[in-house]
């Protein structure tokens, strides 16, 4: 009997032990977190603000390195091929939701394993400050009387610029024509100097513009009224059931040990529980987002699923 229990002891400790390296082992290089986006975007500065904080549960192991190009496919592609092995990750962004639905090939999402979800970047409808549409009524109307003829700056074709204002003339019944720009700062300045009608950013994008009162909001896609626009009512209050919002995440690649994904599934929470990116969230006009790692894996999987009813009900064809 004794030298049974003896046995299931050094067992337990083994494991134990065991447990414990593979905690005591990771990370033992550095961790490579994939932006797939400029340096100096609002991608890249979401990007380096976690790392900073979750390299305080990481011992400073975390970088960010910028992958760019075709709408973020070769930095999708880096983590794709990626070993599961905790030293790859990937910042996660609505294009990679809304990339499938509009072009050919591009992989989804859930071909990655998403963890979790940093922050949602509401989006909101505005015209320039001496627009002559003062509301939604009055954009409607117009565009109603005028079909095709209203502008909208976008950031490229199936940005989500793009895929908002597109659901929500879908969901209004009008005809609008749309205008690429090379990212919402430059289809933000056309909107303002009225060489494009309306442009839909996400609320961080538009603050400074917006407190320098050079833009007018007129519909809000959030599921509420947004701090920094609380005149602009939502599209569900003006009857159009319509919640677009830009956000950003990290995943990693597919079969990540357990020990390894709990490691940093814990340093990521501890890092957006922090009262410096809580003041981030809120210079930016992003919301936080409470959930766990299946609520975001949920979450994300809803928001392409969205995506591809949109453009296929406005008639966007993969290119």
């Amino acid at each position: 009997m004794k030298k049974r229990m003896l046995t299931l002891f050094v067992l337990a400790l083994i494991v134990a032990l065991g447990v414990q390296s593979v905690w005591a082992k990771y990370p033992e290089r550095k961790i490579k977190l994939v932006c797939a986006w400029a340096a100096g975007g609002g991608s890249d500065i979401m990007a380096r603000t976690l790392t900073r904080l979750v390299n305080q549960s990481l011992d400073g192991r975390m970088y960010v390195e910028n992958i760019t190009g075709a709408t973020g496919l070769m930095g999708m592609r880096e983590v794709l091929n990626a070993q599961p092995d905790g030293y790859t990750l990937m910042l996660l962004t609505t294009t990679n939701t809304i990339a499938p639905a509009v072009m050919k090939d591009y992989p989804t999402p859930d071909q990655l394993d998403p963890f979790s979800v940093a922050g949602e970047d509401p989006m909101i409808m505005v015209v320039g400050v001496d627009s002559p549409y003062k509301n939604a009524a009055d954009f409607i109307a117009a565009a109603k009387a005028n079909p095709g003829k209203l502008t909208v700056g976008t950031a490229g074709h199936g940005s989500p610029q793009h895929l908002a204002v597109a659901a929500f003339a879908a969901a209004a019944g009008i005809q609008l024509s749309y205008v690429p720009f090379k990212g919402a700062a430059p289809a933000l300045v056309a909107t303002v100097g009225r060489h494009v009608d309306v442009v839909a950013p996400g609320v961080s994008e538009a603050i400074t513009l917006n407190e320098a009162k050079k833009i007018r909001a007129i519909v809000s896609l959030s599921t509420k009224r947004l701090r920094h626009y609380p005149d602009a009512p939502t599209a569900r209050e003006l009857g159009y059931d319509v919640v677009v919002s830009r956000w950003m995440g990290v995943a990693a690649p597919k079969g990540l040990p357990k020990d390894v994904k709990a490691l940093l599934v814990d340093a990521f929470k501890k890092a957006t529980d922090t009262e410096e990116f809580k003041k981030f969230n809120t210079q930016n006009g992003l919301e936080p987002f409470h959930g766990t790692p299946e609520e975001a894996r949920t979450w994300i999987k809803n928001q392409a699923d969205y995506f591809k009813k949109v453009a296929d009900k406005a008639g966007i064809q993969p290119e």
